[in-house]
Formats: C-alpha cells, sequence, structure tokens
C-alpha cells in the first residue's frame, strides 16, 4: 500500500486532485497526479521503495516567472529539484519542486517507503510551495524525449485510513516514519523468505525460486520482536538473537550489511497480512508453515517448535497492463498483445488508430467496478457478472485464466477534465464487453443483438448515465 509522500507535522494539505467535484487539479495529461502543499521546507519521503531512475538537485528557479517562463524551461526544467523512483512492478513514482540542494537520494540508490527525499519547495513550474507527486505506468527517459507511461489513480494508507484518496483542502495524517521495505519473496522449494538476487536454497543449492511480495518494517522499534537479519550470503530472513544459525552457503548466517527487521507475532490474521510464518530453531530461518515440504539448511524439515506466529504484511499497489485497444470495426476494447482475437464484425479486431490504454488489475480496493475479465477466446473486457455474456467466437466469454480487472466510472452529470477518448466507455447489454459509444452513436457490431435485424451495441440508461473511464497514452 502506497503511504503518503510526505512527514507527519499537521501542515500537509491536499491542493488538487481528480477525486475533487469542483474539477480542480490537473489537466489531462496529469489527470492522476496529486498536489500536496506545504510551506518550504516540509519533509518529503518515500511513498513506495523502490531504485531511483531520475534525480535533480541543483534547480534555484521558478519556470513561471521571467525569464524562466519559457517552453524550453518550462519542458526541462517543470519538474524542479525532482526525483523518481522506479518500483517492483515497473511503475514510477514522480516527486517535485522540492528546494535546491535538499534532495538526498541520487541516481542508483535503493529505497525504502518511508525514507527521507528532500525538502519541499517551489522550484521549476510551481504556482507555490508544494510537492507534486504521480505514478505513472512506466518512466523509460525524461526531457527531451519523454518516453514516459500515462498516471493512473493510487490508494494511500495514512494513521486514519486503510484505503483512502484526499480530496481537496483534506489535510491527512501520515503514517510514513517507518522504514518498509517491499521485494521480500517466498520460496517454493524451502519454504523460507528471501530478499534480492544470489540467494542459495538449502534444498539443492541452488537460487530461491517462489512469488508473493512482501513487505518488513526495518531499523524502528515498532513490532513485537526485533533483531531478525538478512543474510549476505545466501539472502534469507534469519533470527540473529540466538546462536547457532545454519546457513545453506555454507557455515552460519552474516548478517553483514543488514538492517535490523522487527516482525509482529500471535496477532492473527487480517487485510493483506498473512499469518503462520514460523521461526526455526534449528537454522534460526523463517519459513511459512503453512505448507508441507520445507527444507532446513541443518537437515530435514524445519522446526517450528517453540516459535511464535508470525505475521508478514502482503505488498498490494494497484498494478497496470497496457496494450489494450479499441477495434475499429465493433468498438469493443480487446487485448492487443494476445493477437487480434475474433471479432463479431468479422475476422481479428482491428486496433488501427487506437490508443494505448492501461487498466488496473487485481486490487478490489482501487475505485470503479471490480467483474471484469478478459475472454481468452475473443480476447476482448466483459463484465462477468451479468448474463448472457455471448462471445464472437461462440457460447458465452471464456473468463479461465484472466485477471481480475477494474474499470472506474464517471457520472454524465459530473463535467470532468478527462480527455475525450478516456470517457464514454459502456457495457453493451447484449454481449456485455466494453464499447466505446463515439459520441453516444451507437454503432459497432454485438455477438448478442438484442433486437432482430439490428446488430448495433444496446445501453440501457443505467449504462448510459455511467461512464466507463480508462487510462490512455497520449
Amino acid at each position: 500500500m502506497y503511504r503518503l509522500p510526505f512527514n507527519d507535522d499537521g501542515k500537509w494539505e491536499s491542493a488538487g486532485n481528480a477525486d475533487d467535484p469542483s474539477g480542480k487539479g490537473h489537466g489531462a495529461a496529469q489527470y492522476y497526479a496529486w498536489d500536496f502543499g506545504h510551506e518550504e521546507g516540509g519533509e518529503v519521503r518515500v511513498a513506495r521503495g523502490g531504485l531511483v531512475i531520475d534525480a535533480k538537485n541543483n534547480i534555484g528557479f521558478n519556470t513561471t516567472k521571467p525569464p524562466y517562463d519559457t517552453a524550453k524551461h518550462k519542458n526541462k526544467y517543470g519538474g524542479g529539484n525532482s526525483v523518481v523512483i522506479r518500483h517492483r512492478d515497473n511503475t514510477a513514482a514522480s516527486y517535485g519542486h522540492m528546494i535546491k540542494g535538499s534532495v538526498l537520494l541520487k541516481k542508483g540508490d535503493v529505497v525504502v517507503q518511508g525514507q527521507m527525499i528532500g525538502k519541499s519547495g517551489n522550484t521549476g513550474n510551481s504556482y507555490g510551495p508544494h510537492l507534486h507527486f504521480e505514478v505513472l505506468a512506466y518512466w523509460n527517459s525524461g526531457y527531451p524525449n519523454w518516453d514516459i507511461g500515462p498516471n493512473f489513480p493510487i490508494i494511500f494508507q495514512d494513521k486514519s485510513h486503510r484505503f483512502f484518496r484526499p480530496r481537496v483542502s483534506d489535510k491527512p495524517q501520515s503514517d510514513n516514519d517507518y522504514e518498509r521495505q517491499e521485494g521480500w519473496i517466498w520460496c517454493a522449494k524451502c519454504q523460507g523468505l528471501f530478499f534480492g538476487p544470489g540467494s542459495k536454497c538449502p534444498a539443492d543449492s541452488q537460487a530461491h525460486v517462489g512469488g508473493g511480495n512482501y513487505i518488513l518494517i526495518r531499523n524502528t522499534a515498532y513490532g513485537h520482536q526485533q533483531d531478525w537479519r538478512w543474510c549476505s550470503k545466501c539472502k534469507g530472513l534469519f533470527f540473529g538473537g540466538h546462536p547457532g544459525s545454519k546457513c545453506p552457503a555454507g557455515g552460519v548466517h552474516s548478517k553483514t550489511g543488514s538492517a535490523n527487521y522487527s516482525l509482529q507475532q500471535n496477532i492473527g490474521p487480517g487485510y493483506n497480512r498473512q499469518e503462520n510464518w514460523r521461526w526455526c530453531n534449528k537454522c534460526q530461518g523463517l519459513f511459512f508453515g503453512g505448507n508441507p515440504g520445507s527444507i532446513c539448511p541443518a537437515g530435514g524439515a524445519h522446526s517450528k517448535t517453540g516459535s511464535g506466529n508470525y505475521v508478514l504484511y502482503k505488498a498490494n499497489f494497484c498494478p497496470v497492463q497496457g496494450d489494450w485497444r479499441e477495434c475499429n470495426k465493433c468498438l469493443s476494447l480487446f487485448f492487443g498483445g494476445s493477437g487480434g482475437g475474433v471479432c463479431p464484425a468479422g475476422g481479428d479486431h482491428d486496433k488501427t488508430g487506437s490508443k494505448n490504454y492501461y487498466i488496473t488489475y487485481g486490487f478490489i480496493q482501487y475505485p470503479g467496478w471490480h467483474s471484469y475479465r478478459r475472454c481468452k477466446k475473443c480476447s476482448v473486457l466483459f463484465h462477468m457478472e451479468w448474463k448472457p455474456s455471448k462471445c464472437a467466437a461462440g457460447g458465452d466469454h471464456d473468463k479461465t485464466g484472466s485477471l481480475m480487472y477494474s474499470v472506474a466510472r464517471d457520472s454524465d452529470d459530473n463535467d470532468t477534465i478527462l480527455a475525450p477518448h478516456e470517457r464514454g466507455w459502456f457495457v453493451c447489454r447484449g454481449c456485455q464487453t466494453l464499447v466505446h459509444s463515439r459520441a453516444h452513436s451507437w454503432i459497432g457490431k454485438c455477438a448478442n443483438p438484442l433486437k432482430p435485424g439490428y446488430d448495433a451495441h444496446t445501453f440501457d440508461l443505467l449504462h448510459q448515465r455511467h461512464h466507463g473511464v480508462l487510462i490512455s497514452t497520449r
């Protein structure tokens, strides 16, 4: 979960975002960006850990004022003193307008959530002291090529909310004082937890293999038990408070270069957390006791005798998937990354002239409808809760193997600043696919027409009142 990108001093105020019904906020190109107002000098902190891929710290001017208010200055220095951090899923967060000389990070730094970045300022294209924050689908390069993805909506957590998106004039209370490190992975072979490349598994002396994305809290008294350490030899987590550890890379575990991690135990399950992680009293490592087949470097299976029941937090960060396209024959949204699909107008779907749309998936707290799936037969996005679904390839749509996608809603009654091609998506009552209205002209071809002799898509009053909102490249 993203934390707010600053400390909790009571002075930060939301100053423009996509949720404000008055329409305040950024233009279409940065619609989901946030501005957080603060007098110069507020502590800016990492909202989500990752790798620093861009950092500026030497800009001492404001591009809204002469002589720097030229197009060249705005394009090159608009973000002022800024930092861009790439996350584990290749999304990237941008932090802008900080004070010259205050940025503490440099390109190539690996940072954790809660780490200090710099101090809020008024540099670049800024109309008052504040922090500009946005998360983009990707970032390959900045000025002058600007090879970056669109920004998209995210969910924050603070001291008072588990999931929220602050509105204009809100004064949120940040919960970003702890260093939280994501990227810890569960190994399917030994049931252990590891972090980083070059790992070594006791099951076969090869690298650990697994999945997930777990978050550990480091270098703080927060939590039930400290002195958990990362082993620089096998890349696993072990308890450094007892002697007698055993490393699969040979000898005892090494905590050289390790932080001091704090784990919670015996608190029970809850949202986004997983219990039944256990301490092994033979090797001092942490392993998942909820699965059989663990393998200990001290021999045999791990032993949880005497262990507490540890709880780990699982990362959940609104991932996005691109290469969704509008078919210019049937007007449906289909996944262009899987080939042409099957179009009800005949042949493959045709993405000629289509924008590249991005959709969030697998995250129920994302605002919008969460019952969309990709049909593996025709490649369209369809709403799975209404029947019949009807696929152009025959029969009903098939959701086998599909992720769960989320599409935000936008009412006709609230005129927003979204770019025109992002709005106007509806669910067809006949085939249940997501289709573009093209200025309320119901055209295209439906795989399940509801009127004899009329094969266009059909929309009822409910769907006409609530547009689907997609995110796209410009």
